[in-house]
């Protein structure tokens, strides 16, 4: 049995269940936005109701029960601390705040604010969903996360296990 075999069966029911959810929310943003370029020509208001359309639905089936922590918390239910906690890493034509333009700064923010998540709720599992990743930055803070298992989902591929 080889190691990614292993750390699969390892893998809680919930974990599994939410990397199916974040599936089927991928196939939703397609079907939604099969051409992201055509978002800008459109207000605001417009834009961020469209993009959270598809999201919202599942989110609110996968946080309401209070199964999981999330990170930015604009798209997270307030509650206690749990287990595990989703760091989006939006896509670059979702709407962002004006520090989170360039994607290296949007992730360094998602990976600090996941860092104080776990220092406050003592969180076992963290899964980053990201559609952009570096790999030579995650080398930095890898070691401040070695009490928990981390997966990295990248927009429509198969999950990583970053630190088994």
């Amino acid at each position: 049995m080889s190691n990614k075999d292993f750390i699969d069966e390892e893998l809680p029911e919930k974990i599994k269940n939410i990397l199916n959810i974040l599936d089927k929310i991928e196939n939703s943003i397609d079907e939604e936005f099969p051409d992201d370029d055509w978002i800008w020509d459109w207000d605001y208001p417009f834009i961020h109701r469209r993009l959270m359309g598809p999201l919202e639905p599942i989110l609110k089936r996968v946080f309401e029960g209070g199964d999981v922590n999330i990170v930015p918390k604009r798209y997270g239910i307030p509650g206690k601390c749990e287990d595990t906690v989703i760091v989006f890493i939006e896509p670059s034509f979702w709407f962002l705040q004006p520090d989170e333009w360039h994607p290296e700064m949007r992730l360094k923010k998602r990976i600090e604010s996941a860092l104080n998540v776990i220092k406050s709720c003592g969180t076992r599992y963290v899964i980053f969903w990201a559609s952009i990743w570096e790999f030579r930055m995650w080398r930095k803070y890898k070691p401040l996360f070695s009490n928990q298992i981390v997966i990295l989902k990248p927009y429509k591929e198969n999950k990583i296990i970053l630190n088994p």
